[in-house]
């Protein structure tokens, strides 16, 4: 469900359809996750997330499928 753009660089601007940009950064940094956010206002949906380990990836999966589930 995630829009995400072209990257060549160690990390992916991503948004999703259905929870805006800064609300998402906001749910993932309750959660212990760190994502970066722009407030400006071409990228204001996106969240620029950096490629991490396996286990924080795994870690970002997790909190994002119980942020959406929530947000339903």
């Amino acid at each position: 469900g995630f829009d995400v753009t072209d990257s060549k660089a160690n990390f992916v601007f991503a948004k999703h359809e259905k929870i805006g940009g800064k609300e998402f950064y906001t749910k993932l940094r309750e959660k212990g996750i760190l994502v970066r956010h722009f407030d400006k206002k071409e990228i204001s949906d996106y969240n620029r997330i950096t490629i991490g380990s396996i286990d924080e990836m795994k870690a970002l999966i997790d909190a994002t499928k119980v942020i959406l589930e929530e947000n339903k």
